[in-house]
């Protein structure tokens, strides 16, 4: 990254600016008992397996393709019937410096459906003036996960290379995504469902820096600044 100077700052959505852990929750539990799995899951049990980076929730291997699309289908669910979105803390004020310093910004998530719509739910709680950029996917599926092809898309309604654009998310797929596009720099942050530890062990998609908030990103970029790197 030496010599490069990022004109665009792009984020993932659930658990990068907005929190997840609840419809995480729902949807795992809802997946849960459709499967008939015993005993059912709790609050306690939930944050414990997120604690410990397990992800399946001690689910045998035979089942757990059929749960992650049940879990993916319930946690969109989720998603689309939430009028107004949680806010993580330290967003609003980053997205606002960011752009007083004039960085191109925006959105790229796997929700699916009208990004008109998602634009209207980040103006209730006071995103979308930060946001020049919202894409969203045209289809409810697993593969949409992969948020590639976004990003590059992205970066070109930008008009910003992709080797100077950053993308920000909150799991190793986004760190994949922003690989595959050719960005600059890949950012996790430990807000979403991954802990820290796994952000930074991952044994495939390594992130180029790994935050614990958002409240780190201004700090990243200053240090980046100093050390002749943007």
């Amino acid at each position: 990254m030496a010599g490069l100077e990022f004109r665009a700052i792009f984020f993932d959505l659930d658990g990068t600016l907005i929190d997840i852990h609840g419809p995480l929750y729902s949807a795992a539990r809802r997946a849960l008992d459709q499967i008939g799995y015993q005993p059912a899951l709790t609050r306690e049990a939930f944050a414990s397996a997120m604690a410990r980076n397990d992800l399946w929730l001690g689910l045998p291997e035979p089942i757990r393709g059929y749960y992650s699309k049940l879990a993916f289908a319930y946690f969109m669910t989720e998603n689309d019937k939430s009028e107004r979105l949680e806010v993580l803390p330290h967003v609003v004020e980053t997205l606002a410096e960011l752009k007083r310093r004039d960085y191109a910004t925006g959105v790229i998530t796997s929700r699916p459906g009208d990004p008109r719509r998602l634009v209207e739910k980040l103006a209730m709680v006071g995103l979308a003036s930060y946001l020049d950029h919202v894409s969203t996917q045209t289809t409810l599926s697993l593969k949409a996960l992969d948020k590639s092809d976004s990003l590059r898309e992205t970066a070109a309604r930008a008009g910003v290379t992709p080797a100077a654009c950053m993308y920000v998310g909150d799991e190793p797929r986004d760190i994949m995504a922003a690989a595959n596009a050719g960005f600059g720099a890949a950012v996790a942050v430990a807000t979403g469902a991954a802990s820290y530890e796994h952000l930074c062990g991952h044994p495939q998609f390594k992130p180029d820096f790994v935050m614990r908030s958002m409240c780190e990103l201004l700090d990243l970029l200053e240090r980046l600044r100093e050390n002749g790197k943007i």
